[in-house]
């Protein structure tokens, strides 16, 4: 039912406004004969426009995983790092034997032109010589997943690992969600449809916080629920706001919207 915004929104992210779904649904009569008394309120959800799971991309021993649930991070900022000692010894063993046979597959070439040395032996030696190389690009891409970094800025919103553990290939270290993404989610009447357009502004409230702040329509649902004849709207603040995701409150579209 809700899909996230550039790259996704996790599953956890999924759940937390699906858990509010049916609160939502439930108060789809209220809302309606509110409306119909003048007073065009509706509940809304506060959620990210955009989280993610960063996972570890190799197995092996963390040597930081420093940010703590709430934290904030810059983009780019170093979010993990396992031990790759071995990893790097061997780069520096496969870059010094790429070294010696591309030193081989060269002296080989002289000789070939010389006539000392038959084409089998120039082109075992470069085929010797590729491979090694190959070996060692591979190993150079892999020891890229021995740091993560930041892909935007954000807050940590869960850290599933701590230092010194050793999560295996896939497995999740961090939940995060970007900043200055906020997205109200609201479920309405379809009959408001007669006049709800993308860019209507409105007024929300906070239930946790008591702060009021302007929002306004960025998105309408694809379709109506048949069962409770609401549709799904997204909202974006229009301003800075204090809100987190998660927080839920009243969208009121005043008396004659």
């Amino acid at each position: 039912m809700f899909k996230g915004v550039c790259f996704g929104i996790s599953a956890a992210a999924l759940l937390g406004v699906s858990a509010y779904g049916s609160e939502l649904n439930s108060t789809a009569s209220i809302i309606d004969s509110k409306a119909e008394l003048g007073a065009f309120q509706t509940r809304g959800v506060l959620r990210s426009g955009q989280s993610a799971d960063i996972a570890a991309g190799m197995a092996g021993r963390l040597l930081k995983a420093g940010y703590k649930p709430g934290q904030k991070f810059s983009s780019g900022a170093l979010l993990a790092k396992f031990d790759c000692t071995r990893q790097e010894a061997e780069l520096a063993a496969l870059t010094q034997a790429h070294k010696t046979l591309k030193a081989k597959y060269t002296n080989q070439a002289e000789l070939f032109e010389l006539g000392a040395a038959g084409e089998l032996d120039v082109t075992i030696a470069r085929s010797e010589m590729q491979q090694a190389g190959a070996e060692r690009d591979a190993l150079k891409a892999r020891l890229k997943d021995c740091e993560i970094y930041a892909p935007y800025a954000g807050f940590v919103t869960q850290r599933h690992v701590s230092a010194y553990e050793t999560p295996q290939a896939g497995q999740p270290l961090y939940t995060i969600e970007r900043s200055d993404t906020l997205e109200i989610s609201i479920i309405a009447p379809s009959k408001w449809m007669r006049w709800i357009k993308t860019g209507k502004s409105f007024d929300f409230s906070v239930d946790e916080t008591g702060e009021v702040f302007k929002a306004k329509i960025i998105r309408l649902g694809s379709a109506v629920d048949p069962v409770s004849q609401t549709i799904e709207l997204t909202a974006k603040p229009t301003g800075r706001t204090q809100a987190l995701s998660g927080m839920s409150g009243l969208a009121n579209f005043g008396v004659n919207p």
